[in-house]
């Protein structure tokens, strides 16, 4: 009898957790996936970048997309049969050094539960269990559209203005810390990327590698706006930066 009821409480809360899942926000999701896909990519014709392409990754073996070089404790627990699933995912996404220690993965952690339902929501929609179509929508075309219609980006100015303004220094250091700490910061996994060195960077040096990367280093011109980027420019170069 007690191995009975055991087996109906997993159940009931297999249930719960799916459901939970399940009212999760696909257009939310995808504006929350804006802070990933610097080092990920998902849809059509999506490759591996910093970190692997997300296509087909619900039912998927932990640390085995294609052509992509994993860390070997990711490797590891795929071969003790960890697969990607809503519960696996969620648990990850909420702390990936704590469920996968060692991973390549420096981003610390989704904190609200409101945002992984919906980011879990969104990647779901590219897995072909047909649980959600993968259908593009229907505004796609527009935006692709508008972007090949975009002018190209002149270089900004970086007045002494703009990098002493309290708002703009604000606006850059809100980024750093949801962003660019998981690698740059002092508590990142180590050997993620250098300590950073402000005094000794021009503005226009640190613009550059935010906007179009450096080796390792994602680009961030297609994650955050052009005012985003001059912003964390202001706040790197400060007197109020701390990583």
């Amino acid at each position: 009898m007690k191995r009975i009821l055991a087996a109906l409480v997993a159940l009931v809360s297999i249930s719960v957790f799916d459901a939970a899942l399940a009212e999760g926000d696909v257009a939310e999701g995808e504006k929350f996936f804006k802070k990933c896909k610097a080092c990920h990519a998902v849809g059509e014709g999506a490759k591996n970048k910093v970190g692997p392409q997300l296509n087909n990754l619900f039912g998927r073996t932990a640390g085995t997309a294609e052509d992509y070089k994993y860390s070997k404790a990711m490797k590891a627990k795929g071969e003790e049969g960890l697969v990607w699933s809503e519960e696996t995912l969620s648990d990850y996404l909420k702390a990936p050094k704590k469920y996968v220690p060692k991973t390549k993965m420096a981003y610390s952690g989704v904190r609200k539960e409101a945002d992984l339902e919906n980011l879990l929501a969104y990647l779901k929609q590219f897995s072909d269990d047909g649980t959600q179509s993968s259908a593009p929508s229907d505004d796609k075309p527009v935006m692709a559209e508008k972007e090949a219609e975009a002018e190209p980006e002149t270089p900004p100015e970086f007045t002494e203005a703009i990098l002493t303004d309290p708002v703009i220094i604000a606006g850059g250091a809100e980024i750093w810390g949801s962003q660019c700490r998981h690698c740059h910061g002092k508590n990142a996994y180590p050997g993620k990327a250098p300590k950073l060195k402000p005094r000794k960077y021009k503005p226009e040096f640190v613009f550059d590698r935010v906007t179009n990367g450096f080796r390792k280093m994602p680009a961030w011109k297609e994650v955050y706006s052009k005012d985003e980027r001059i912003a964390v420019v202001a706040y790197i170069k400060s007197r109020k930066f701390s990583p």
